[in-house]
């Protein structure tokens, strides 16, 4: 037997794993970079839409939860979350908005993993007394 023939094959099993390590890594970069990304979203539109229910209040109307808490909800829509992502809590002092979002993964999928859940929340305190 020549050494040649002993060594038949093995550079197609070099390249299964060298692929394999390949597609690992494009799913980190490109997955982990659409993670980032709509954790960073959420996270903005958390904040701001809690910065909008507590805008609503003055020192001469105060500060009411109803009118806040729909304040919140409208700029939450208006940015793109769903009215089934987002939750929104209103006391006495503060508005905290919670936003869901979900994204469709490229290579995940290929594990199994079809979309990324994420969550940010945004808390707004009152800068006055009423």
């Amino acid at each position: 037997m020549k050494v040649r023939d002993r060594d038949r094959g093995a550079i197609s099993v070099v390249m299964v794993i060298l692929v394999i390590v390949v597609l690992a890594g494009a799913g980190l970069i490109v997955d982990g970079g659409r993670v980032m990304v709509a954790r960073r979203h959420a996270s903005n539109v958390a904040e701001a839409a809690a910065r909008a229910g507590v805008a609503t209040a003055t020192p001469v109307s105060g500060f009411r939860p109803d009118v806040a808490r729909a304040a919140a909800m409208s700029y939450a829509t208006r940015a793109g979350a769903a009215p089934a992502d987002v939750e929104i809590v209103v006391t006495a002092d503060f508005v905290s908005v919670t936003i869901t979002e979900r994204r469709s993964t490229v290579f995940l999928i290929l594990g199994g993993r079809e979309t990324i859940t994420v969550r940010a929340t945004g808390i707004a305190r009152l800068a006055f007394s009423p």
